[in-house]
């Protein structure tokens, strides 16, 4: 396991686009800093802090599935004794920890202090795996790289922007019901987590918990398709 995690690491750091991914977060960051107005530093922070797990923990394992499928290297990784849940594993670890790592560097960059600290771990760690599932998910499903970008490109943004938009002010009716999807719990926790504000944890863990549960479960059964596959 230790000799796959350092190959995928190494086919991490050397794809150009995940590198683009990468620096765009800690970018963006600076630009806010500077131009955000006090009055909206809350939402452009938790936009940010959002953006980022879904520019690190989505783009991993989808760019990397896809590219491997498109090369033919994940059907030569399956040759080895390497098991496809071991290979998915690896990537989503990647892509957790990739996640939290520059979750944790938005605070310096936005000059941040989390009111509640642990609250926001709390819910940047339940947003992770499942920013990481969906794009697990996208990456067991596609063919190459050209079908993840026509395909998943548009699943990530709109994922996204449903999650970061202001719909408590533009829509009212869609905020309320988006308290039972997988966006709303997640700006809420954040969002909660730096200005302290009080916000119904359990019921928006329970629901993004639910989310995360599903998205394994189905990623699950494509992978035993492969392990199929393989044999």
């Amino acid at each position: 396991m230790m000799v796959l995690a350092q190959a995928q690491m190494k086919d991490v750091v050397r794809n150009p686009m995940l590198l683009f991914f990468f620096a765009c977060v800690p970018i963006m960051g600076a630009v806010m800093k500077a131009a955000m107005p006090a009055s909206v530093r809350t939402l452009l922070s938790t936009t940010l802090f959002v953006m980022s797990a879904y520019f690190v923990g989505w783009n991993i394992p989808a760019f990397t599935l896809a590219e491997e499928k498109e090369k033919r290297q994940l059907e030569a990784l399956f040759l080895t004794p390497v098991r496809p849940w071991q290979v998915v594993l690896v990537k989503g670890g990647l892509g957790i920890v990739g996640s939290l790592a520059f979750g944790l560097l938005m605070f310096p960059i936005l000059g941040t202090v989390p009111q509640r600290p642990l609250l926001w771990l709390l819910s940047y760690t339940v947003l992770t795996p499942f920013t990481v599932g969906v794009g697990t998910l996208v990456g067991l499903l596609v063919k190459d790289t050209r079908t993840l970008g026509v395909g998943g490109t548009p699943v990530v943004l709109l994922l996204i922007f449903a999650t970061t938009l202001p719909w408590a002010l533009m829509q009212p009716g869609v905020w309320s019901v988006q308290a039972w999807l997988p966006t709303r719990p997640a700006v809420e926790l954040i969002a909660a987590g730096i200005t302290g504000e009080a916000v119904p944890v359990a019921r928006n863990l329970l629901v993004m918990l639910g989310y995360v549960t599903l998205l394994w479960l189905l990623n699950a059964r494509l992978i035993r398709r492969l392990s199929f596959v393989r044999h």
